[in-house]
């Protein structure tokens, strides 16, 4: 899903989805599964090697509530699952025969969170997302 403040690393994760979907047709004769994984937060350096950009710099309009939403993503990533957990699930999910397409790989709340982007109007998953990540309307 897309979330604030990082717009580049969720579309990033968007463009694999795509290039794995069109894969996954493409690679089909050839009895080569396309599989992705779609990670919750983990535990890892990604939340001390983060390098913010110049419109989060401070003096920039977005200042104040970037450093509040920064700080509850990075106490996510601080909460999230250790990087060994998604290593072991993945090595499961390699050993299957007929793996599925997805797989969601996350805390019991984060997966909450997809099943509810899934069912909700768009307008309100908004307003549920915003509001955890501290962004007043």
């Amino acid at each position: 899903m897309g979330l604030p403040y990082q717009g580049f690393y969720s579309a990033s994760k968007y463009a694999i989805e795509g290039m794995s979907e069109a894969l996954r047709m493409e690679l089909k004769p050839f009895k080569i599964n396309v599989i992705v994984i779609r990670p919750g937060d983990f535990f890892t350096n990604f939340t001390a090697n983060r390098k913010p950009s110049r419109t989060s710099a401070p003096g920039g309009d977005y200042e104040a509530q970037f450093a509040r939403t920064l700080a509850i993503i990075e106490k996510d990533e601080k909460k999230g699952l250790p990087p060994e957990y998604l290593a072991r699930k993945i090595a499961k999910i390699l050993e299957k025969k007929n793996p599925c397409q997805h797989y969601i790989i996350a805390t019991l709340e984060q997966k909450f969170a997809v099943l509810l982007k899934k069912i909700l109007p768009g307008s309100l998953f908004s307003k549920i997302l915003s509001s955890h990540y501290g962004i007043k309307s």
